[in-house]
């Protein structure tokens, strides 16, 4: 499956062109952070459009597939995962957030199906004042175990960037639940 890649213009930093899913309006992100609602749910329709793709050209169910990306990758799978697995849609494995954020957090909506279905892994930087404030993940991890997600959330002494032990633990996460008996 090919990398889905976007150059988009992000007015955070003066409408250059760059790698991104969707625009940034707020420098750091927030709570309150202003959403790019029409980019957010455009680049949600390309991993649903990939997800689709995947079941009818592979065979692989939705079920067996866990979302996931680091940053805007991150809010992507997010709200992939969780606002737009609406009744009827089979929900996916699991999710992996990775230094990301809950976007349009005004509409979330987490059906029962998907609550029980997909368990999520959240890593965040502990030092991460830049861009995602350390307070959105604390804050949208309680507002989506309030919705019955089951959250693993973990933080790391890091800023916006990869750590070898947030790695070790999401592929821990990931192996058990794409192959619980082994």
């Amino acid at each position: 499956m090919d990398s889905v890649i976007l150059r988009i213009s992000l007015t955070i930093n003066d409408g250059m062109m760059m790698p991104g899913w969707f625009d940034l309006y707020d420098w750091p992100i927030g709570i309150n952070a202003k959403d790019d609602q029409e980019g957010k749910l455009a680049a949600a329709n390309v991993i649903e459009e990939t997800v689709k793709r995947l079941e009818e050209e592979e065979g692989i169910s939705p079920s067996r597939i866990i979302v996931g990306g680091f940053s805007q990758g991150g809010a992507v799978a997010l709200l992939t995962a969780y606002h737009r697995r609406t009744q009827g849609k089979v929900p996916f494995a699991g999710c992996v957030c990775l230094l990301g954020w809950l976007t349009l957090k005004d509409d979330l909506s987490v059906t029962d199906e998907v609550a029980k279905s997909t368990p999520l892994f959240w890593g965040h930087g502990q030092y991460d004042d830049k861009k995602v404030l350390f307070e959105q993940q604390k804050h949208r991890v309680d507002m989506l175990k309030s919705h019955g997600v089951d959250v693993t959330d973990q933080s790391y002494p890091m800023g916006h960037e990869s750590d070898y032990d947030e790695l070790e633990a999401m592929a821990e996460f990931c192996e058990k639940l794409l192959f619980p008996s082994e």
